[in-house]
């Protein structure tokens, strides 16, 4: 599946830089523009400030050329030099004055969601020094009704100040909204695959395999003692090929009778389904197992394409040392190797000319089981001794 990169249109938000860079621009200016009004309406001294103006036009572009674009420590100092700057204009203009309550609540905005507590501490610090470098009189007040006109801009300055910032907030959310809905589609694409790869190892492995492979990313050999074996062939009367489907259901039913009884499936080839147990009652369990396939695949002719066609089973059984593992790793080939699963294969070329709806027993299985009741000794075609149990009859 191809990779999917985000793309990023022209209108999409400015960096978080240049928006705290777009926002500082016009914090200060709304501050130069109460500190002109303030001198020249509410005192009537034009020009007394002459030096915080002239400061206050070069500061934003000053503060963000050395400071702005910079992160952490030295990014937050530029936020405490705003301190500096806004506790000037407010020591200008008076303490005890509506402009310098707006000035005052916006820098403690910006403090508190730029950095939090320490960082309102020295923003704080830093306002105090300004208004300890302007304000001759910083607390005295201004006559009444002579600066309606700036109280009017203090209240445009916060009203426009929270306005843009409730606007850059919106965007900034929605961009977040859209990098999760990505992020969440990726992550189910992602989850999609990875359930395929799921399925597909489950396919080609062993559940226990499939598991230790998902787990460690590898798959080692492992030697297996005592394990037994269990070759089924399914077969088809008159000699009949089954189909695709057909194969299908009937394997469906291997795995889950053969798994009800300790078995796990290690593949398949052609109407052969091979399996393994690794507990000590694996022979009796085999004989159950196979016992109850046959009953079923016998039972239940429906299952199949053709309604009057009945399945019946042929199980060939040894037990012994093996070595499980992947033969071609990179197919994903996993196998069983040893004596006993050469002597399982040799046991099947001599199965051919038993009957179906039987088991086929080696001699070191015969001698594990704990009930053989029904088995009958008899030589195969090389003179190898081997034990048949029909299925025929259920005991």
């Amino acid at each position: 599946m191809p990779r999917t990169r985000t793309t990023f249109s022209p209108r999409q938000q400015l960096p978080g830089q240049g928006q705290l860079y777009a926002i500082r621009v016009l914090f200060t200016g709304m501050a130069l523009a109460m500190l002109v009004i303030n001198d020249m309406v509410c005192r009537g001294q034009p020009g007394t400030h002459l030096w915080l103006l002239l400061a206050g036009v070069a500061y934003p572009h000053v503060a963000h050329l050395l400071l702005g674009r910079h992160g952490g420590r030295r990014g937050q100092a530029i936020l405490v030099a705003d301190g500096l700057f806004a506790g000037s204009v407010i020591g200008a203009i008076g303490l005890l004055s509506a402009p310098s309550a707006v000035l005052a609540a916006i820098s403690l905005f910006n403090w508190t969601i730029m950095g939090g507590a320490s960082l309102v501490a020295m923003g704080m610090i830093a306002a105090f020094i300004g208004v300890a470098i302007t304000g001759t009189q910083p607390f005295a007040p201004i006559a009444a009704g002579d600066c309606t006109a700036l109280d009017a801009l203090a209240a445009i300055v916060l009203l426009s100040y929270f306005f843009v910032i409730a606007r850059l907030m919106f965007g900034f959310i929605g961009e977040l909204r859209q990098q999760q809905a990505e992020l969440q589609a990726a992550v189910d694409v992602a989850d999609g695959a990875r359930a395929i790869a799921d399925r597909a190892l489950l396919g080609v492995l062993p559940g226990s395999a499939a598991d230790k492979f998902a787990e460690k990313g590898n798959l080692p050999s492992i030697a297996i003692n005592n394990a037994t074996l269990l070759l089924i062939e399914i077969s088809w009367p008159r000699g009949e090929s089954p189909t695709i489907t057909e194969l299908a259901e009937s394997f469906q039913v291997c795995d889950a009778i053969l798994t009800r009884h300790g078995f796990e499936g290690i593949k398949t080839f052609g109407r052969h389904y091979l399996a393994m147990c690794r507990a000590n009652t694996g022979p009796d369990d085999a004989v159950r197992a196979s016992r109850e396939l046959n009953d079923y695949l016998r039972d239940h002719q429906a299952l199949v394409d053709s309604p009057t066609a009945q399945r019946s089973v042929r199980a060939i059984l040894h037990c012994g040392a093996v070595t499980a593992g992947l033969v071609q790793p990179e197919r994903f080939n996993f196998d069983l190797l040893g004596d006993a699963a050469e002597a399982l294969l040799s046991l099947a070329s001599m199965a051919t000319a038993q009957p179906m709806a039987t088991v086929i027993a080696s001699p070191a299985v015969r001698r594990r089981l704990q009930d053989a009741t029904g088995f009958v000794a008899t030589y195969g075609n090389t003179g190898t001794e081997l034990h048949i149990l029909s299925l025929v009859a259920s005991p």
